[in-house]
């Protein structure tokens, strides 16, 4: 029993002068902060990347991300589905707006969000602002269109959907 806590005085006692006279303290600080760093990097690139998702104030572009994000979940969107986006997206904006920005947009916001649900948690509370109950149904007819193309919506799509409809019939 002496000689383990001769083993452990020895070991404290090391621990002791690496701390006061070595740099242990300097390297037990930088793992710290390196964390706290690491936290504070991770929090503001996810603030970043949803900046474009934020900066969203027309309805029209909302949906085309949501309907981008319905494309993106079976995987590439396809020359098709882009054409299909753009033309349900001519049905709710004026025939002089520029398309092609408008399409440049939404594809950059939709690939810029981390994932789909946190898309729709983004989008919603514009959505359910400006959008009426027979909107919100258009809205979903828009998204269910992209989704059937290449043979019918997959389980992706259809929870996708899903949750867009529930989230926005949701009164905050």
């Amino acid at each position: 029993m002496p000689v383990i806590a001769a083993v452990v005085g020895a070991v404290m006692t090391g621990l002791m002068y690496y701390f006061i006279y070595g740099n242990g303290m300097e390297q037990l600080d930088r793992f710290l902060g390196d964390r706290r760093n690491a936290k504070l990097r991770a929090r503001s690139a996810a603030a970043f990347r949803a900046a474009p998702l934020r900066a969203i104030r027309d309805p029209a572009d909302a949906a085309g991300v949501l309907m981008m994000l319905v494309a993106l979940a079976r995987g590439t969107p396809t020359p098709e589905q882009e054409t299909a986006i753009e033309a349900e997206m001519r049905k709710v904006t004026s025939p002089d707006d520029d398309h092609g920005t408008r399409m440049a947009y939404i594809r950059h916001a939709a690939a810029q969000a981390s994932d789909a649900d946190t898309a729709v948690d983004h989008l919603a509370p514009l959505l359910r602002e400006k959008l009426d109950d027979a909107e919100r149904d258009e809205l979903e007819q828009m998204l269910e269109a992209v989704a059937v193309i290449h043979g019918g919506p997959i389980e992706a799509q259809e929870k996708l959907i899903a949750r867009t409809v529930r989230v926005l019939a949701e009164q905050h």
